[in-house]
């Protein structure tokens, strides 16, 4: 980003914490092609965003929604 703000996370710490959740706390398997990762790296992104532009929000309980949101999706 341009912007002089810093953001609370980065896309890369958002995806890794995404993944995590998923395989480690969810217990759940996914097949990583280019659509899941484009996929994956999307719901990242836009994590950082929704953790960006509100202060008082969680970063993982974001990150959670979204991945359950994916693993909705995905079944």
């Amino acid at each position: 980003m341009s912007s002089m703000h810093k953001d609370r996370i980065s896309k890369e710490e958002a995806l890794n914490f995404l993944l995590t959740h998923i395989i480690v706390e969810r217990g759940q398997t996914i097949t990583m092609d280019q659509l899941t990762l484009f996929n994956l790296t999307n719901l990242a992104k836009e994590a950082v965003h929704q953790i960006s532009v509100s202060e008082g929000i969680i970063p993982h309980e974001v990150i959670e929604s979204l991945a359950a949101e994916f693993l909705e999706n995905s079944s």
